[in-house]
């Protein structure tokens, strides 16, 4: 597992700076779905995707079509699984397609598979479960918007599911604050959710979503549904499987 405070790894390897996003070529460290562990990354291969009209003219060789997207393969080292990454090329602070001048080549991810937090527990309901992984998918494919607005979505079958289907979102939430299901910090980032999901759904030229927004959203719904499901299923478990 990819450690902070070393700086090299096993076979004594520069280590990629952490981060929490998922990994590519450009930053091969992030958090692995799999295993969903911090982990570095090693490059397996990468096959071309997308090309762009151009080639590189070779001296009698066959000319080589040039591409600014493929497909790469990384492996964790934390549970040795692969996982593949759809990246763009880069050139500097630009998309190379975009020619906007000169710099660093590198490529960055755009799509992943399998998804980072695509994998939900057993306990969690089909109807949340469904909403959740769109809000994953939304995320993976770079729109945090749409992920906004699902994750607020999710919220609210997580109401439904907990006896609360009527009224707004906001009555429901309070609802549920009232009734117990929702501690006083988990009732206020629920609303939280509401708020940025309902920024997500509506045009607003000064307020918008980032993707750090959409990520800590993902973070706390799935927080959420390991306080109201996942703990109380494995405390079930336990229980039952005493002699």
């Amino acid at each position: 597992m990819f450690d902070r405070k070393k700086t090299t790894g096993k076979r004594g390897e520069p280590l990629p700076y952490n981060h929490d996003g998922p990994p590519d070529s450009a930053r091969p460290s992030g958090l692995y779905p799999r295993c969903e562990k911090q982990s570095s990354f090693d490059y397996v291969q990468s096959l071309p995707l997308t090309f762009d009209g151009g080639c590189i003219i070779g001296r009698g060789e066959p000319n080589i079509p040039t591409f600014h997207e493929r497909a790469t393969v990384l492996i964790c080292r934390n549970c040795y699984q692969g996982v593949a990454v759809l990246e763009e090329q880069w050139t500097g602070e630009h998309r190379s397609i975009e020619r906007q001048g000169g710099g660093t080549i590198s490529w960055k991810g755009f799509h992943w598979w399998p998804l980072v937090g695509a994998s939900l527990h057993k306990a969690i309901p089909p109807s949340i479960s469904s909403a959740l992984n769109e809000v994953v998918l939304a995320l993976s494919a770079n729109c945090p918007r749409a992920a906004a607005v699902m994750a607020r979505r999710t919220l609210e079958a997580i109401a439904t599911d907990k006896g609360e289907g009527n009224g707004t979102l906001a009555q429901r939430l309070s609802n549920l604050s009232t009734k117990g299901f929702l501690h006083v910090t988990l009732a206020d980032w629920a609303k939280e959710v509401r708020l940025i999901g309902n920024v997500g759904a509506h045009f607003d030229p000064i307020s918008d979503i980032s993707l750090d927004d959409a990520r800590q959203l993902i973070d706390f719904i799935r927080e959420l549904t390991k306080f109201l499901y996942v703990l109380p299923y494995e405390l079930n478990e336990r229980r039952t499987a005493k002699p």
